[in-house]
């Protein structure tokens, strides 16, 4: 038998490492080509990545949280007799559909029998998917695993006995691994807690964020954060030059900067960097845009309606308007590139991080088609499935801090557009309409722009004109 390494190829958007959310195999386990050896998180995604090879898996280059840089080993497997191994890919050279990748994983619970499907071979291998052979179940190799292999049950660092609720079902596949999507393993390694404690309450014992935070409440996992009073004193001791280090308010806990964090970190740093922007903002009577919306939604019932989708329809007019909203900046040539299509981005929080879902060839659709993409890209983002494919290649993005329940704000340029739009939330407070004071549904429109593509008139103008849309929806039948 001959010793061969696996190496993580690139995932896609010339990536330079992921991390090891879960290791799928063990130290002894014997695996087919295609198999699912790992779930590693880069910036974009979730996503399960399968062995090229066939055979036993000897090492695992990593534990659960490590970064594995592209092109390093992630798994070695004793290789021989089997069927010959698939072509793995090369790093920096994975195909564009491994972006897509389903980034929930399956929950469902095998019969516990030792059955392996006989291996016929692989095509193509593609991350995240394999050829679409039947999926197969491990065996373990006689003996188990050697000492030292990662074991799902180990306790991790802040976990505690207790915690599970009563009813939940046992949360483990065969061989210890815990059912959670995602989001909730996230939210699980955020909290502290060791998911291969805490019951499932899920459909097939699932754990879900439900039985993360109970867990967590009832006093398993997770750092002490020190009371108010607490800081206090440590003021007092620290006396007159308010010398508050990291030793006298202790180590506290830390949050490794990884997958979404860290492309969030790095596409904000970027863009303060690199782009001179400038803001300007007006409030705006809604009660127009509040009509309408309502007027939509009674008129039919195949798709909500929200104010910001008739916003994104109104700032697609805009752009046409004002193509210099819609550009981006070439350094390398010095040119400003001004788009020919309209791809609204929107920033959606999730328990992922911040993620910006892409509504592509805006400028062909209606108001409704634009809400119902919105819906869709929502609605997938907050259940972690999104794709890659689907939050890149914007032009203009929107940014509906209103949701938060704020006023006004300064959104950060997604970098390489333009400008980005701020909505806040709409309330009710005291308007003057005619001479007269009512009470209208007012809102707050931002716009942060780069100043060495467009100036203020170019924004200005954009930002009075989705403005004029709000107070006065005419204004954008108009502009149809």
């Amino acid at each position: 038998m001959a010793a061969r390494d696996f190496l993580l190829p690139d995932l896609g958007e010339g990536l330079t490492e992921g991390e090891i959310v879960a290791w799928l195999v063990a130290v002894g386990d014997t695996i087919d080509v295609d198999e699912p050896v790992a779930e590693i998180e880069t910036a974009k995604a979730v996503v399960e990545v399968p062995s090229p090879f066939a055979g036993t898996v000897s090492t695992l280059h990593g534990q659960v949280g490590e970064e594995v840089a592209v092109g390093t080993p992630l798994v070695t497997i004793e290789v021989g007799g089997g069927a010959a191994p698939a072509a793995a890919p090369a790093a920096g050279h994975a195909p564009e559909e491994a972006e897509v990748a389903e980034m929930v994983p399956d929950v469902e619970a095998d019969a516990g029998d030792d059955e392996v499907v006989a291996d016929a071979g692989s095509g193509n291998v593609l991350v995240g998917y394999g050829t679409g052979a039947p999926s197969r179940r491990r065996r373990r190799s006689a003996g188990g695993a050697p000492a030292g292999a990662p074991d799902g049950s180990a306790s991790r660092p802040g976990s505690g006995p207790g915690g599970g609720t009563g009813a939940s079902r046992p949360s483990s596949r065969p061989g210890g691994r815990p059912r959670a999507k995602p989001p909730v393993r996230k939210l699980a390694k955020d909290l502290g807690v060791d998911l291969a404690s805490v019951g499932g309450s899920g459909p097939d014992g699932v754990i879900t964020r439900e039985d993360v935070r109970t867990y967590a409440g009832n006093g398993a996992g997770g750092a002490a954060v020190p009371a108010a009073e607490d800081y206090q004193e440590l003021l007092r001791q620290a006396g007159d030059t308010g010398d508050i280090t990291p030793t006298h308010v202790g180590a506290g806990r830390r949050i490794p900067v990884r997958g979404v964090r860290k492309a969030i970190a790095e596409k904000m740093t970027l863009s303060r960097r690199e782009i001179p922007e400038a803001v300007t903002w007006v409030d705006v009577d809604g009660t127009g845009l509040w009509d309408l919306r309502q007027s939509l939604n009674a008129s039919q019932t195949d798709v909500k309606v929200s104010p910001l989708a008739i916003i994104l329809r109104a700032c697609v007019a805009g752009l046409r308007r004002h193509p210099e909203i819609n550009a981006s900046l070439d350094t390398e040539a010095n040119e400003i590139v001004l788009h020919d299509h309209v791809n609204l981005g929107f920033a959606a929080a999730t328990d992922r991080g911040l993620v910006v879902p892409v509504i592509k060839g805006a400028q062909a659709l209606s108001t409704l088609e634009i809400a119902a993409e919105l819906n869709r890209l929502a609605a997938a983002a907050r259940e972690g499935k999104i794709t890659p494919d689907e939050m890149r290649a914007g032009t203009f993005t929107v940014s509906n801090y209103g949701s938060f329940g704020v006023d006004g704000g300064s959104a950060v340029i997604n970098h390489p557009e333009a400008a980005i739009l701020g909505v806040g939330r709409i309330t009710d407070r005291p308007w003057v309409v005619d001479g007269e004071l009512a009470v209208r549904k007012v809102t707050q429109l931002s716009i942060a722009f780069d100043h060495r593509i467009c100036d203020g008139g170019e924004a200005g103008g954009f930002l009075r004109f989705i403005a004029d849309c709000v107070e006065d929806p005419a204004v954008l039948l108009g502009a149809l």
